[in-house]
């Protein structure tokens, strides 16, 4: 059990050391690479990633108009969901568990990347703004989701066995 909790905290402070030296603004331009070829049939729309602040910003320019998201927090939830995921490659490095990792992240990605490509519907109401406010908060519960499910499926902190002992 030690074992675990150390390879997951070792894995979660490696990455959010990554992520303060650069790792953030990559996966922006990630981020921004999903978003511009998602929106590049409309051509009314124009994506702009500002890197040059401490944490990434990303625009979205509908016509005359802009909106902005900061892509700090919106980004962090990926740390969490890449050291779950280094810790259950280094524990069971299954073909299956590496499919599973690799799926859910492309999943995460692209729900990431379509709650930023709701930027450009903002000036259609006050529900795609809402939308986009609540999506954007609420990746670590996402995050979370995925972990408790893969827990459930692999069963990586052994559950069953410690209700057997108690």
């Amino acid at each position: 059990m030690l074992k675990k909790i150390s390879i997951l905290l070792g894995s979660s402070l490696s990455l959010f050391f990554l992520w303060l030296i650069g790792l953030e603004k990559l996966y922006a331009r990630l981020l921004d690479l999903g978003t511009s070829l998602l929106l590049a049939p409309f051509s009314s729309v124009t994506t702009i990633l500002n890197t040059d602040n401490a944490h990434p910003h990303y625009c979205i320019a509908v016509g005359k108009e802009g909106y902005c998201m900061e892509l700090e927090l919106f980004g962090l939830s990926v740390i969490v969901l890449l050291s779950w995921y280094i810790l259950l490659v280094v524990l069971l490095p299954q073909r299956k568990m590496i499919l599973t990792s690799l799926k859910h992240l492309a999943l995460f990605y692209v729900l990431q990347v379509l709650t930023i490509s709701t930027l450009a519907l903002y000036e259609y109401g006050i529900f795609f703004q809402q939308a986009n406010e609540a999506l954007r908060q609420s990746f670590i519960i996402i995050a979370l989701i995925f972990i408790i499910y893969d827990n459930y499926i692999f069963d990586i902190f052994n559950f069953k066995e410690m209700k057997q002992n108690i």
